[in-house]
């Protein structure tokens, strides 16, 4: 695997690395490449609407259902050798070296996969409550391709 560059529009834009996950945050990629979601880990989740028995949850919009059901993905083991970790919360580890690949396993049920790492996946109208609740929490959270996400209502358009 080459180093290639880094997408337009982000912080680290033309950068040519190889981006890996940690294992710990690999569920937060077990979805769609364009699916927005908001990922949280449950440990001392003050909020009740962020509390699980699972160790992490993943919200998704109920739209992206049918794609999360028929969506393949692959995931490829590298060797660690050449990483260096960019941000130790989201687990983004990236080398500017060829790397080689050790191992690529293929997923064919995302919400299988997710089990596997019990994940508790929710479905919503929308995943702005979840933005909102995690930001406020200040724990471990990602909230992933929201560009794609549905539109945040405005509190008036709740109440009704």
């Amino acid at each position: 695997m080459s180093p290639r560059p880094s997408p337009p529009g982000t912080p680290h834009e033309g950068q040519e690395w190889i981006w890996a996950i940690d294992e710990a945050r690999l569920p937060n990629y077990l979805l769609p490449r364009d699916c927005p979601r908001v990922c949280w880990a449950t440990p001392q989740a003050p909020h009740s609407l962020l509390s699980s028995p699972a160790a992490r949850v993943i919200a998704v919009e109920h739209r992206w259902l049918s794609r999360l059901q028929q969506a393949s993905l692959k995931v490829h083991r590298l060797d660690s050798v050449n990483f260096t970790l960019l941000d130790a919360t989201a687990g983004y580890w990236v080398s500017e070296k060829t790397t080689q690949v050790q191992d690529v396993s293929e997923i064919n049920d995302c919400l299988i996969a997710l089990g596997r790492y019990d994940v508790e996946v929710r479905l919503t109208a929308s995943l702005w409550p979840y933005v909102d609740a995690v930001v406020a929490a200040r724990g471990e959270f990602s909230a992933i391709r929201m560009r794609n996400a549905g539109a945040r209502q405005a509190a008036d358009d709740d109440v009704r």
